[in-house]
């Protein structure tokens, strides 16, 4: 039993670390085409993570804090602690500021915001829910989409959020050592998805696709057939494709996630999230890990609240069976 607990406060640790990871990794290369990005890969990168490591540890503070997703406490949280110096996108920087001047959270994401709301900003932070409800679907789906509303309503926002969280999910539940169960997982997420946007269930068949060739595809391929754009359905799904086909190599999946171009520090980071959930701290490149900035909220903090949210979980978990 302690070696199965031990493991998995492990995966917490590593698909926040992973996130963080991709995050900082990807951030020099963001905004390069494909063949720009990889021209100027190195493992020599800078340790600041952006904002989506930013809102990832408030959205897991949150979650700590009030022993499940509740969207008030999320948004009061976004409004007191996020870093806007961390590259916030316009959209989420005027749903911060609005909420910072007094407006409810659910009176911010509707029409208004609905057409420009189609991005992986919400997926790009629910790391800390696909953990917390890895072991329960539906509640995951539900959690998923209650977080992301508060800043996107658009549905391929929110249900992008649910492909992530459900990946990482179920890498947690994965043996860390051997390659991913690629036909589980993508049944499984198929699962998940199907009350959801159909762009969602065709990138599983492209996956699918992919995956049954019995080769990982060139990133040229993924960036072509999945996407490396802001939208969540053109960046989703390539992170849970190379997550899927490197897996267990954490190094290799964030430097082609980064090797796409478009938006890498977050198809890197969610690449990491779900990579890190699999193999857990233990199987993340730990001279990278020391690269990270350490500062008040740097990955020391990451490292903890991580395993907050593993004792929260586990807390919660042996009320319910109890």
């Amino acid at each position: 039993m302690a070696s199965h607990e031990g493991r998995v406060k492990d995966k917490f640790r590593g698909a926040i670390l992973g996130c963080f990871l991709g995050d900082a990794f990807g951030a020099a290369l963001e905004g390069l085409d494909r063949e720009e990005a990889s021209r100027y890969l190195s493992d020599e990168f800078y340790g600041r993570y952006t904002d989506d490591t930013d809102m990832t540890l408030i959205l897991a503070e949150s979650i700590v804090d009030s022993r499940s997703v509740n969207p008030e406490d999320i948004a009061k949280k976004f409004a007191l602690h996020c870093d806007l110096s961390r590259g916030y996108g316009k959209g989420t920087v005027k749903v911060i500021m609005a909420l910072r001047a007094g407006m409810k959270w659910n009176e911010i994401s509707g029409p208004l915001w609905e057409k420009a709301s189609s991005g992986n900003g919400a997926a790009m932070r629910v790391s800390p829910v696909g953990l917390f409800f890895h072991d329960d679907p539906d509640e995951l789906r539900t959690a998923a989409l209650d977080q992301a509303i508060i800043t996107h309503s658009h549905p391929l926002g929110q249900w992008g959020s649910v492909m992530q969280a459900a990946s990482i999910g179920i890498s947690l539940l994965q043996d860390p050592g051997s390659p991913p169960d690629a036909e589980e997982m993508v049944m499984r997420l198929r699962q998940i998805l199907s009350p959801g946007p159909i762009e969602y269930l065709r990138s599983l068949d492209k996956i699918e696709g992919i995956l049954g060739r019995g080769r990982v595809a060139e990133t040229q391929e993924v960036a072509e057939r999945l996407g490396n754009g802001f939208e969540a359905h053109l960046s989703v799904p390539s992170a849970c494709y190379i997550a899927i086909a490197m897996a267990p190599d954490a190094k290799t999946a964030i430097r082609a996630a980064a090797s796409l171009g478009g938006d890498t520090d977050t198809i890197a980071a969610m690449t990491g999230a779900i990579v890190g959930a699999r193999v857990g701290e233990k199987g993340l490149p730990a001279e990278w890990i020391e690269r990270l900035e350490d500062g008040p909220r740097g990955r020391s903090f990451a490292r903890g609240l991580a395993e907050k949210l593993y004792e929260t979980w586990k807390e919660n978990h042996l009320a319910e069976t109890h």
